[in-house]
């Protein structure tokens, strides 16, 4: 891939990171019955056991053994506490897992947690109800992945490693949530459910400079993709709708970004020769440049859509970022084009909501 703002790099690196790319690609149970969707304001693989059991009898929140201090009602810095969804975590011996429990009203939660070794891996446990949508993703992004299971039987997709995964449940009962780690660290795992009947749950991301809304079809990461962003990351946002992604279709990952720059006079200028101006698109009131790159190598592509404006003495850059494989390299009948338009349609969701302080 290409670094920011130059297409003048090595061969040697350029080979590295294609490389590095195409890895990426290759008890009865009591129902979460009482959620209530919560008005925003405006704005079989085996099942593996934890990384280590308790070391003491568990409390009413407890965290997996080896992680930092941190309370189970932990929230992302961008999410405004006041949806505090209390949740309570506690040992499940019986299962091997952390079960997860939401508080009235409760839609999502977040935990943190480490893995020490590759070889380790933490389970959760989340009972729900037929057809309801859920999502859980690592903040942290690759190298971390997650898969669900329901009574020894994968329900997320075989054989496809991935830090997130969203969908409707196919029956009542308990869910684990396994995570794993190519590198040892610290990570953090977002679960969200929707309330039976509901598609789709919101979101405010609230900053100094803007506000803007999205969907669990999205999940705030730490995670940077690389790509020909002229800005610094404000927000980056993962797609995490699986039914868009491998191994039914050729995309690998999606992002969704919010960049500043200090430079305003030339703030709307093309980060370089291979990105072609399309126009101007104004979005709730915000009129802004709207440009595309594409860069393909490896058999990978790498398709980006830029908006940029000037807007309350900022320079702000919105990025749709989608990698996905040369549909080419699949074997024939194995996979499908992804859905480009409906993606950016998604993406399209979160910018109309987007607004400068």
């Amino acid at each position: 891939m290409f670094h920011s703002r130059s297409i003048k790099i090595t061969a040697l690196v350029f080979s590295a990171f294609m490389l590095m790319a195409c890895s990426l690609f290759n008890a009865t149970p009591t129902p979460v019955a009482t959620l209530v969707f919560a008005t925003l304001t405006p704005a079989s693989q085996a099942e593996q056991a934890p990384a280590a059991t308790p070391t003491q009898a568990p409390s009413e929140t407890p965290v997996p053994p080896t992680v930092p201090p941190a309370s189970s009602t932990s929230v992302p810095t961008q999410i405004p506490p006041t949806r505090n969804p209390n949740p309570t975590l506690n040992f499940d011996s019986g299962l091997n897992a952390y079960r997860v429990k939401f508080g009235a009203g409760g839609t999502w939660a977040q935990f943190d947690g480490q893995l020490t070794d590759t070889n380790q891996s933490v389970r959760y446990v989340l009972s729900a109800l037929q057809g309801q949508q859920m999502g859980v993703s690592i903040v942290e992004g690759v190298p971390f992945s997650v898969d669900v299971s329901r009574g020894g039987t994968l329900v997320s997709a075989e054989n496809v490693e991935q830090p997130f995964w969203r969908g409707a449940l196919p029956a009542t009962g308990d869910y684990i949530i396994t995570v794993r780690t190519q590198v040892p660290g610290n990570y953090s795992l977002r679960i969200t459910i929707n309330p039976p009947g509901d598609a789709n749950q919101f979101f405010d991301y609230q900053h100094s400079l803007f506000t803007l809304r999205y969907s669990d079809q999205f999940s705030p990461t730490s995670y940077t993709p690389i790509g020909e962003f002229k800005g610094t990351p404000s927000l980056v946002l993962n797609f995490i709708n699986s039914n868009f992604y491998r191994p039914t279709t050729n995309l690998g990952e999606a992002y969704f970004m919010v960049n500043t720059l200090n430079d305003l006079a030339t703030c709307t200028d093309l980060a370089n020769p291979g990105e072609t101006l399309i126009g101007q698109k104004t979005f709730n009131g915000n009129t802004f440049t709207e440009s595309r790159f594409v860069g393909a190598g490896a058999g990978n592509i790498y398709d980006q859509i830029f908006y940029r404006a000037v807007l309350n003495n900022t320079c702000f850059e919105i990025a749709f970022f989608m990698h996905s494989g040369n549909i080419g390299n699949y074997t024939p009948g194995t996979v499908v084009e992804f859905d480009r338009a409906a993606l950016l349609q998604k993406f399209e969701g979160v910018l109309a909501t987007f607004d400068v302080n």
